[in-house]
């Protein structure tokens, strides 16, 4: 009795292992059939190879038009606006009248002034006779002479302000603005017009700080190309830089020179100017956006993507310089964030 309840047990415990054993057996071909279900699905990339070409590095800025001769002009006396006949486009004179203001109180003003000033020079004249004559005192002489001095400043001031009713042009050029009309109320603090040279323009722009180097350093650039509705290029000479620097804006200005045809430009007008930093010829470059995070570029080979790092020596905004060694190699310029070393990719 007791030999068959050991046997018994012992078929039992066989009969455990036994089961165990299957289990393991049928949990690992499960596990390896969802393991092979699960294989690493490849990412879709673009790529492209280096092209070879010309590097250029370049920077823009926005800028606008000017007269270098550009005047507003005011008037030096008050009164109502007779005449302004001149308008926008018309070519005027240097001297020549633009604008009349109404003259009826300063001519009675002068007329004022010269009769003053008239009786004391008739006063100094007979006093100076009577004091050569030693017939009146230094006093009396003196006294006549300092009111026939103050009568004949006045007098010139009338006539001067008298003169001031026509508002002349003080250069050659074209009207750029009208700023009132006549009948308006003529004062020195109201512009009338601004006029301005339109065949010698210039260009202001405002420049970051940290290029203020390139514009004044030993190797400073010169030559600045101006480009209008993205069509229109003009050659540029740089005229002055700004030695001052904005607190604010920390900016500087540069004021550049206009070197070819300005028939179609006038002061106003908004361009872009392009200022070239470096030029290496010959060179394979790739664009900025084949670069990874601490300048690492994707390639793809064998179906699957590798990174490696890369000096970036030559860079713009738009392309980098790549070593000779990358010429053939399919280098990843799109879907680059989900990769990882080795990982299967799939070009569309």
């Amino acid at each position: 009795m007791t030999i068959n309840k050991k046997l018994s047990t012992l078929i039992k415990i066989i009969s455990l292992v036994v089961l165990l054993a299957v289990s393991l057996s049928v949990s690992f071909i499960a596990r390896a059939g969802r393991e092979k279900t699960y294989e690493a699905i490849p990412i879709p990339v673009k790529t492209m190879k280096p092209i070879a070409g010309d590097f250029s590095h370049t920077i823009s800025f926005n800028g606008h038009i000017e007269s270098n001769t550009m005047v507003t002009v005011l008037p030096l006396v008050s009164g109502i606006l007779k005449e302004l006949p001149v308008e926008p486009g018309q070519q005027v004179r240097k001297n020549e009248v633009i604008a009349r203001i109404d003259a009826e109180r300063y001519e009675l003003q002068l007329q004022q002034a010269k009769a003053a000033w008239l009786n004391a020079k008739s006063t100094y004249e007979r006093v100076a006779q009577l004091y050569a004559a030693q017939a009146t005192s230094l006093q009396n002489y003196e006294q006549a002479k300092a009111q026939y001095d103050a009568y004949s400043s006045q007098y010139d001031l009338a006539k001067l302000q008298l003169e001031y009713t026509a508002v002349k042009s003080p250069i050659d050029g074209v009207v750029l603005a009208k700023h009132l009309t006549a009948g308006s109320l003529a004062a020195p603090e109201r512009p009338l017009v601004t006029i301005g040279d339109i065949n010698n323009l210039i260009v202001k722009v405002k420049i970051p700080e940290k290029y203020y180097e390139i514009f004044t350093g030993k190797n400073k650039i010169t030559q600045i190309l101006i480009i209008r509705n993205d069509n229109e290029q003009y050659k540029g000479i740089i005229q002055s830089v700004s030695p001052f620097i904005s607190a604010d804006t920390k900016n500087f200005e540069v004021t550049v020179a206009i070197q070819d045809d300005q028939k179609i430009l006038r002061p106003g007008m908004f361009v872009k100017i392009e200022i070239e930093l470096a030029r290496i010829p010959k060179v394979l470059m790739l664009p900025v956006s084949a670069l990874a995070g601490s300048n690492r570029v994707w390639y793809v080979q064998d179906g699957k993507a590798y990174t490696e790092q890369v000096e970036l020596t030559y860079f713009s905004d738009d392309y980098f310089v790549i070593p000779e060694e990358w010429r053939e190699r399919e280098c990843v310029i799109e879907g680059s964030a989900f990769l990882r070393e080795g990982s299967p990719v799939v070009v569309p």
